[in-house]
């Protein structure tokens, strides 16, 4: 299916005036218009204005759900609080599976031929209600046929302390601690891991451990090039994949032989990059892409039965790069958005 026609599909569903997603039906009437009539191509999003987070907060998950799935089981997650508020979302566990899962499975389908028989994965982020650490245990369970080992591990109590205090500094070794213990007792041999996390805990693993490693899967928050280099050399046995994303969109992966470019998997999730031009509104910047090679604000939509969600201006710039379907590369944190971002361990 088409971009554009899968769009009508999701708008079909969402805007339908008996069975859509409570959330849009308000939303619209606000608007003044039939967005079903007006919003042909994924460029027309941009006359619904940049998405409200904070209604992520206010709202129930089921605001954004069609009534047509009343009923219909789902996924639920919240955001790691990296901006404020924490926001919350629901997942369909097919859509779960086409935003995080499968995706994987197809880029990494060549690489799995060469792993071991034996092994594990150690999923060194949290679990709770963030969505990555289900997508981890699925993943672990897809590749392997059994759970991952994990550990506890909350983001946003680590937000909270003062960066560099002591309590900040206790905390994140409480994480490799248990990291280590895991390491040092299991056979594991793939790590899905943060960079923040996966730095500090190659100077507490033993060379054994290292070189029992085969595959490294960094998600979560940004990674560069000089800490590519240096896993790749603490590393030597191990492959590895940066994934780029969150927790109401989805993920975008590496494309094959390129480090820091990153495209969406499939139609339900699209990428736009817009100009940084301060004198303009948000509004009118969703109009105005930047050219491809040229870096802007990343904006990303997703296209979903379980949650339509548009013009989601992104805590991040990237540039623009052509492919299959628009990417990103190298985003970093955004200067000019107008809120603060608190990085951390994920």
């Amino acid at each position: 299916m088409s971009l554009d026609s899968h769009l009508q599909t999701i708008l079909a569903l969402h805007f339908h005036p008996r069975h859509g997603a409570p959330y849009w039906l308000e939303r619209e009437k606000r608007l003044g218009f039939s967005v079903r009539e007006r919003v042909q191509t994924i460029d027309d999003l941009a006359l619904l204005g940049p998405m409200d987070l904070d209604a992520l907060c206010r709202y129930p998950v089921d605001a954004f759900i069609p009534t047509k799935f009343t009923g219909r089981p789902i996924i639920c997650a919240e955001t790691g609080g990296a901006t404020g508020t924490p926001k919350s979302t629901a997942w369909f566990e097919e859509d779960l599976q086409h935003a995080f899962v499968q995706p994987f499975l197809q880029i990494t389908r060549l690489m799995r031929e060469k792993w071991p028989k034996d092994g594990h994965w150690l999923w060194l982020g949290p679990g709770g209600p963030h969505v990555i650490g289900k997508v981890a245990h699925r993943i672990a369970q897809e590749t392997t046929g059994c759970d991952a080992f994990s550990v506890d591990f909350d983001p946003r109590w680590f937000r909270r302390l003062n960066a560099g205090s002591v309590a900040a500094t206790r905390y994140r070794q409480h994480v490799l601690d248990q990291g280590i213990r895991i390491l040092n007792q299991q056979n594991i041999r793939y790590l899905f891991v943060t960079p923040a996390v996966l730095t500090p805990l190659i100077g507490q693993m033993t060379p054994e451990s290292r070189e029992r490693i085969r595959f490294i899967y960094l998600g979560g928050m940004p990674v560069s090039e000089q800490d590519l280099a240096l896993y790749r050399q603490q590393f030597p046995a191990a492959e590895s994949l940066c994934g780029y994303g969150n927790t109401l969109f989805g993920v975008c992966h590496q494309g094959s032989g390129e480090e820091l470019c990153y495209y969406p998997a499939s139609e339900r999730h699209v990428v736009q990059v817009v100009t940084l031009d301060e004198q303009m509104t948000d509004a009118e910047r969703l109009r105005t892409p930047v050219a491809y090679g040229e870096r802007g604000q990343v904006v990303m939509h997703r296209l979903t039965e379980s949650a339509f969600l548009a013009n989601v201006m992104e805590r991040d710039s990237g540039t623009r790069i052509a492919g299959e379907r628009d990417g990103v590369a190298n985003p970093v944190p955004c200067e000019r958005i107008p809120f603060v971002v608190k990085e951390g361990i994920y």
